[in-house]
């Protein structure tokens, strides 16, 4: 053993005891206003004898010994001293992120133990994220699973650190419930070398958001970087750009001196969090009425970010597509500065003016024309996004569709009608040619443009259909989307109308295709689809429960001693009571939620007889149960209620089912 590493394990204690290790913070910055909205805490360990140890010295020696949980709970212990410090002091709090290894978790409760140190704080457990590497993930999946789920439970968001480091992959992000991806510097570090690296860090962004992921950049060093991660959606910066990790002296120290960078309010939080998360790469954010689930991206269309009230206006946000549009067309560069409308109106822009103030108030979807200064028409799409309950602020986002002469302009009033009518993917199809139009743009052009014209539209659609379909619906598709059907229907019914699902990330999304002929040209038909997964799902659902309710009824009424059947959304925790008995009922627990296993934790209070309840509660987890019924193929357990003031014995039997593909636990309480 080295000498370092023995003098490491020997002042452990010591270091701890006299604070030679203390929490140095970084703050992480909200990309769409530039204020600190979280601090990740890291040790420093800066020793009398030593000087500065390096992390990369003491941390992997006390990971290895298993004594890194002293650290990490010591450093949470900073964490929540400095956080009531700043608070006192009147200053905004904001989260602040702690790291935990993976020997954390063999040495110790480390769930109870860091519940127990934020609540005696007072500090709200929401403050409090859980920064977890996937490389712990790595050895004994299920329990780290089962750990994440219970900070997630007790009210702790975690964060996947470090993706991208060498351990991470997508399917880790599907299984387990991260609430924020950090990802690694290493994307930043080559940026500067080609385009690849830009474009991997934009599919994962619009992943994430996919996902409904938040998402932090590390390593972020320069101004270029920033423009970059801010025009992608990345909505929290990270990195010696912005300022290195330093103690709360220090921290202090510019507050004194003027130079801090400042806190973000939290009554702004969700609002900048909001327009901080669009992906100005990415025109999904255009149909605002369900933004779940899209499977077609239209890629770098000048696109921007503005705030309006009743006096001024201001652009938030911009891509390079958009700065480059104002500097072709109108000879000017785009700044954040505020403008007063009064100014705007009194020269050309005072109509588009008059529809963002419109689309700020209505919150409706428009569309609208402007002639530019060479000529050619601007076509504009303008949305509310949110508005911002401190300043009343509203953001508006502005998309430039596409640049035309007045000639084309009829054929984009068509699809701009189509548009409107809620379609996220567009299809300008001659029948008689078969030539087509997809409303899309020229990825890595200059050209302002939405057109990417294709010839044999029918056979690519058939070819594609295949892997872009969920597999049960490739046949009806296939089978009812041809040229000839579809003109058959149109000529009879005037629309054509089918409902599928198609694949993104590997999950299936219901979507509408609707078909209609141009007006006053018969031989060009515009196809329209928009997102319909929301509807479709809550109509499944709807008729699972008519007939779940039946099913359950008669199993009741066979079986006779039943008092209580639960449907579980083993995916969701989410569940349905059905048919409980008029006993089961004055027990007075809510027949449907969202948490499964915490509502039943909840309950034990008043539903299980004092004897019986801490024992309930220890065997009735999640992990608990799935783990029976892998090893049995069935869980059961036995305890009293307290019905009417009496205990009653009952038995509990939970298995496992597939209905529609999904995993559901099906328990049922009955009387013993």
């Amino acid at each position: 053993m080295n000498d370092n590493k023995q003098y490491i394990l020997d002042n452990l204690d010591k270091a701890l005891q006299e604070e030679w290790i203390t929490a140095y913070y970084q703050p992480i910055i909200r990309a769409v206003n530039g204020r600190v909205c979280d601090e990740e805490a890291l040790a420093r360990w800066i020793d009398p004898v030593k000087g500065f140890l390096s992390p990369a010295d003491f941390i992997p020696v006390l990971e290895e010994e298993k004594l890194i949980y002293k650290v990490d709970l010591h450093i949470l212990d900073c964490v929540l001293e400095k956080m009531k410090y700043m608070v006192n002091t009147g200053h905004f709090m904001c989260s602040h992120s702690i790291n935990l290894s993976r020997s954390d978790f063999d040495m110790c409760d480390m769930v109870q133990e860091i519940v127990t140190r934020v609540d005696k704080s007072g500090i709200p457990r929401d403050k409090i994220n859980i920064e977890i590497t996937e490389s712990t993930l790595v050895n004994d999946f299920k329990f780290m699973l089962s750990q994440i789920e219970k900070f997630k439970r007790l009210g702790f968001s975690v964060w996947m650190d470090d993706f991208g480091s060498g351990y991470s992959s997508l399917n880790t992000l599907a299984r387990i419930p991260f609430d924020l991806i950090k990802f690694d510097m290493v994307f930043l570090r080559n940026f500067d070398q080609g385009e690849n690296s830009k474009i991997i860090l934009a599919e994962l962004m619009r992943m994430a958001a996919s996902l409904g992921k938040d998402t932090v950049c590390e390593g972020v060093e320069t101004a270029e970087q920033v423009e970059f991660l801010q025009e992608v959606g990345c909505s929290r910066l990270q990195g010696y750009y912005y300022c290195k990790p330093v103690s709360l002296e220090q921290i202090l120290e510019r507050y004194k001196t003027g130079t801090q960078i400042g806190f973000e309010n939290p009554a702004e939080s969700a609002y900048s969090q909001q327009i901080g998360e669009v992906n100005l790469h990415d025109l999904s954010i255009l149909n605002q009425n369900d933004n779940k689930g899209f499977s077609n991206f239209f890629n770098t269309l000048p696109m921007a970010i503005m705030e309006i009230d009743s006096d001024m206006v201001r652009y938030v946000r911009a891509n390079k597509a958009y700065s480059d549009f104002m500097e072709k067309y109108f000879f000017m560069k785009q700044d954040r500065s505020e403008v007063p409308i009064k100014m705007i109106m009194q020269g050309p822009g005072a109509a588009f003016m008059l529809v963002l103030k419109q689309a700020a108030k209505e919150g409706k979807p428009m569309f609208v024309d402007e002639k530019l200064p060479e000529g050619s028409k601007a076509h504009y799409y303008i949305s509310k996004i949110t508005e911002n309950p401190v300043t009343k602020r509203t953001a508006i986002v502005v998309a430039v569709l596409s640049v035309r002469d007045a000639e084309t302009g009829e054929t984009y009033a068509n699809i701009a009608r189509a548009l409107a009518m809620d379609y996220f993917n567009l299809f300008y199809v001659n029948l008689e040619t078969e030539d087509y139009i997809e409303y899309t743009s020229n990825v890595g052009e200059d050209e302002i443009a939405t057109e990417k014209p294709g010839v044999n539209f029918f056979k690519a659609v058939r070819m594609a259909a295949p892997g872009s379909l969920h597999e049960e619906d490739v046949d009806v598709f296939l089978e009812a989307f041809n040229k000839e059907n579809i003109t058959k229907v149109l000529d009879e019914q005037g629309t054509f109308v089918l409902t599928y699902r198609i694949l993104k990330y590997g999950m299936p999304y219901y979507v509408s295709m609707k078909v209609m002929r141009m007006q006053n040209d018969k031989k060009h038909i515009i196809i329209g689809v928009s997102n319909v997964d929301t509807q479709m799902r809550e109509k499944a659902q709807l008729e699972q429960a008519k007939q779940d309710k039946l099913v359950y009824s008669r199993l009741m009424a066979l079986a006779g001693d039943y008092i209580c059947i639960y449907v579980i959304d083993l995916k969701t925790n989410s569940y349905v009571q059905h048919q409980a008995t008029a006993e089961f009922e004055q027990l007075g627990i809510q027949t449907q939620g969202k948490d499964f296993f915490a509502d039943t934790q909840v309950n034990a209070d008043k539903a299980v007889i004092e004897e019986d309840r801490e024992q309930f509660k220890r065997y009735h987890t999640k992990e608990n149960i799935l783990a029976a019924i892998e090893k049995d193929g069935v869980f059961k357990s036995r305890h009293h209620l307290l019905i009417n003031g009496e205990p009653v014995f009952v038995s509990n039997r939970c298995v496992l089912t597939k209905e529609n593909g999904e995993d559901k636990l099906i328990m049922g309480i009955r009387k013993v």
